[in-house]
């Protein structure tokens, strides 16, 4: 039982001494003209320090890991304002103390996986799960661009959404519907000009889709774009049944234009990037999974506020 904790100390004690080492280092060489007693001890201190950081190192894998991201950019950028916080804390007037405070929160929730997948999960947990197998049928199933990514040597591939273009796939395969829409293109003012649209068709053939079987819609750059899209085609269509796929987290601003375009469109969610995340100190540290899901998260939230 007491293994998880001790694995725990270990992480905090060399990460801990990683923060008190920088934190003295930068003290250490502020003063190194003027070699006083306490500058002697605080290199002691930081021999201490260091000695800390290997212990946990040699003893503990999670330890290890913890070092790493500490010493990549983020972790880096998060540990220098903890130690610019506590020597603005030391000598700084009021407003730099609330400002560096403020700053190393935001920072440290920006990258915060707790957080991130709290965000997220909020989202996801408005979508219901799929049961392919017992799904009705649909007339036509409409898949929101961004599931493609595109490499110079191989060309289309499946992106980091990439389930979107796969569980759509699927539907057709499944014979739970008859016609698959592709939507999309990239905006050329923020990256290379790509069709969206045709890199999804040309995976979908990939996997034995035929060309009658698929509708493409390019130069479509925002969900709202392509949700007025679609309204119009479904009534021309007179469709009663269609299903929407994009990522779960993204199917709740999508629905809302839905509503807005006065179509009701069946969400089938796909990419669910939530799940269960311990409460290790390891996951305190600002990372790519908490920058990412928070980053996801606050932009759908973003765009329900500003109806897009």
């Amino acid at each position: 039982m007491n293994a998880p904790h001790s694995r725990y100390d270990l992480m905090i004690l060399t990460s801990g001494c990683f923060v008190v080492l920088i934190f003295l280092l930068l003290r250490l060489w502020a003063s190194r003209n003027v070699r006083t007693r306490a500058w002697w001890i605080e290199a002691g201190l930081s021999l201490i320090a260091l000695a800390g950081i290997g212990y946990g190192l040699a003893t503990d894998l999670v330890a290890q890991k913890a070092l790493g991201l500490l010493l990549m950019p983020a972790g880096v950028a998060w540990v220098l304002l903890i130690v610019l916080t506590i020597m603005v804390w030391r000598r700084g007037i009021c407003s730099l103390r609330i400002i560096a405070s403020v700053t190393l929160l935001m920072y440290t929730l920006a990258g915060n996986a707790w957080l991130g997948n709290a965000l997220i999960g909020s989202l996801e947990k408005q979508i219901p799960p799929l049961d392919i197998a017992q799904m009705e049928p649909f007339q036509a199933v409409f898949v929101l661009g961004g599931g493609s990514g595109f490499s110079e040597v191989d060309g289309p591939q499946f992106g980091n959404a990439g389930d979107r273009i796969a569980l759509a796939a699927r539907l057709w395969l499944a014979k739970k519907t008859p016609l698959l829409i592709a939507s999309g293109s990239s905006m050329s003012e923020l990256q290379e000009s790509r069709d969206l649209a045709a890199e999804t068709a040309t995976l979908w053939r990939s996997l034995g889709i035929p060309e009658e079987a698929i509708i493409q819609f390019p130069e479509l750059l925002i969900t709202q774009h392509e949700i007025t899209v679609y309204a119009k085609l479904i009534r021309q269509r007179g469709w009663t049944r269609v299903g929407l796929v994009s990522s779960a987290w993204h199917l709740p601003r999508a629905l809302r234009l839905c509503r807005v375009a006065g179509i009701e469109m069946v969400p089938l969610g796909a990419d669910r990037i939530s799940h269960t995340v311990s409460w290790s100190p390891y996951w305190l540290i600002p990372q790519e999974s908490g920058f990412t899901r928070v980053q996801r998260a606050g932009w759908e939230y973003l765009g329900m506020l500003k109806g897009r």
